[in-house]
């Protein structure tokens, strides 16, 4: 199975200048744990529960912005790959989300979650 298969497509992103405050309201009205951080269309990092809970040793929610706590490289991959390295890559980095690349495009992205419901729906 390609990645291509079971990627989200609605993919919900953020910019760097966004406050962490309003990144935690879109985690809770969007139901994610993470998102992309993009800029003019193009991934520039990628933010998640844990980076913004080690930021606040650092400053405040409202006076930190996701480019304060956001992991800038990104692990990717192309909508072509195969779910079942995906997952190897998720176990082996320790991450629990990939947005997907096509011609430098974000186009979607695949969690943990993602992977579980399409071995769920195929067995």
């Amino acid at each position: 199975m390609k990645v291509v298969e079971l990627m989200n497509k609605n993919v919900v992103t953020c910019h760097s200048s966004e406050r962490l405050n309003v990144i935690i309201n879109k985690f809770e009205l969007f139901n994610i744990a993470g998102m992309p951080v993009v800029d003019k269309g193009r991934l520039i990092g990628i933010i998640c529960q844990s980076d913004i809970l080690k930021g606040l040793k650092a400053g405040s929610i409202e006076e930190l912005a996701v480019k304060d706590v956001m992991v800038g490289d990104v692990i990717t991959a192309p909508p072509t790959e195969s779910a079942v390295n995906i997952a190897k890559i998720m176990i082996e980095k320790k991450v629990n989300r990939i947005p997907i690349i096509d011609n430098d495009k974000l186009v979607g992205i695949v969690t943990r979650g993602d992977i579980i419901k399409a071995v769920a729906e195929c067995g």
